[in-house]
């Protein structure tokens, strides 16, 4: 398909996926460098998440981590994320948690936007 059939949006969106794992929030981009976005809580059987960063989100009352995933998959921007992977490190290098079964959403968020949250999420 030419590049210009392609919608603007399509060509701008940018690939993340989200994690949740041993009571923590992850991303991983295109390049795969993989950050600590915060911490996921887990109490009485619900599940919640409190993002690290400049504004604190904090979110709970969800039946599940995917669920809890489902909702920040709904609400970050990109220019939240992108703000992240410039300021965290990169825990990629061997200190990663191992990510392969634990619950995970891959979404997709225009990066011309720039405050709209994600444009696809794979829930």
């Amino acid at each position: 398909m030419p590049a210009s059939s392609i919608s603007p949006a399509a060509r701008a969106a940018q690939s993340f996926t989200l994690y949740a794992a041993n009571g923590r929030v992850y991303a991983s981009n295109v390049r795969d460098k993989l950050i600590d976005l915060g911490e996921l809580k887990a109490s009485q059987g619900q599940y919640g998440y409190a993002l690290d960063g400049g504004d604190h989100v904090e979110r709970s009352g969800f039946p599940s981590a995917e669920d809890a995933l489902a909702d920040l998959a709904s609400t970050v921007t990109f220019l939240y994320l992108d703000g992240q992977f410039t300021a965290l490190e990169d825990l990629s290098d061997g200190r990663s948690p191992d990510l392969a079964d634990v619950p995970q959403i891959q979404i997709n968020l225009d990066a011309l936007g720039h405050g709209e949250p994600a444009i696809a999420a794979d829930v």
